[in-house]
């Protein structure tokens, strides 16, 4: 009676390649989990950035109504400049000439000057922006490991491919060949990764 049970180096193979592809599908979405947590932290920068830009222009609203008064006041100025000058361009161009040597122009109204940015909101932002720096260096710290824990994945991961194309006959072989340009695709070669990596290490912590 044949047994047609796979034998030693197949069993071993499948195990082989099942750990390896999802060592690596961990590696790749432990990435993507930094590349979030990264921009979490960013983006919580932005939220306490706009939380003050809030409060800000609600106390600002009076004083932007009177900034507005003031443009309104400066237009009509300027509008009323522009009439009285185009009058005499057309009817005494000499005078207009005159007008213009004397540089004339209708004063501008003050502008407000910028209040400094309460202490516990740069306090906030510089906390951000700690925590930011410190998770960005133990990515790279750990990612330092993790790169060698892909690699053995990746040699178990193509060589169960391999050996289970060696081994088995007929239209599964094809079936591992596909498994394996996949695998060189998405997660053995380097692009996807290197991309994630080169994400982390073009993001900046948010300015204080």
């Amino acid at each position: 009676m044949i047994d047609a049970r796979p034998s030693r180096p197949v069993r071993l193979a499948k195990v082989a390649t099942l750990l390896g592809f999802l060592t690596l599908v961990f590696s790749t979405y432990f990435i993507r989990s930094e590349v979030l947590a990264l921009s979490d932290l960013r983006f919580s920068a932005d939220e306490v950035k706009a939380s003050y830009d809030r409060q800000r222009a609600e106390e600002t609203f009076p004083q932007r109504q009177a900034e507005y008064a003031a443009a309104v006041n400066q237009h009509e100025l300027q509008t009323a400049h522009y009439e009285e000058m185009l009058g005499l361009y057309r009817t005494d161009y000499d005078a207009y000439v005159k007008r213009l040597e004397d540089k004339y122009r209708p004063p501008s109204p003050p502008r407000a000057p910028s209040p400094p940015t309460p202490p516990e909101v740069t306090e906030k932002l510089a906390a951000i922006n700690a925590s930011f720096r410190t998770r960005k260096a133990a990515y790279f710290s750990n990612a330092r490991t993790l790169n060698w824990v892909a690699c053995g994945a990746a040699l178990a991961l193509v060589g169960g491919l391999v050996t289970l194309m060696l081994n088995e006959e007929g239209p599964t072989r094809w079936h591992y060949l596909a498994a394996l340009v996949v695998s060189f695709v998405f997660l053995i070669g380097p692009a996807f990764h290197s991309i994630l990596s080169g994400v982390i290490g073009g993001m900046h912590g948010p300015r204080v």
